[in-house]
């Protein structure tokens, strides 16, 4: 957290939010820290990634499986 601020503002709707949370009230989108110029970061979705990784992979083997 970043010392000066008492709020920070939603990365995705522009609303103004307690220092401490975690969940915007107005889109239910999770708020990460606050950056340096006072709206809040948005957060890494790790499952999304993960699970587009494994699907890249599927199709690869797929591919190497039908074609080669």
């Amino acid at each position: 957290m970043r010392k000066g601020f008492s709020i920070k503002i939603c990365h995705n709707c522009g609303t103004p939010l307690a220092i401490y949370a975690e969940e915007c009230y107005s889109c239910h989108k999770k708020v990460g820290e606050v950056d340096k110029y006072g709206k809040a970061k948005k957060p890494a979705d790790w499952k999304s990634y993960a699970l587009c990784g494994i699907s890249w992979v599927a199709f690869l083997v797929y591919i190497w499986w039908a074609f080669f």
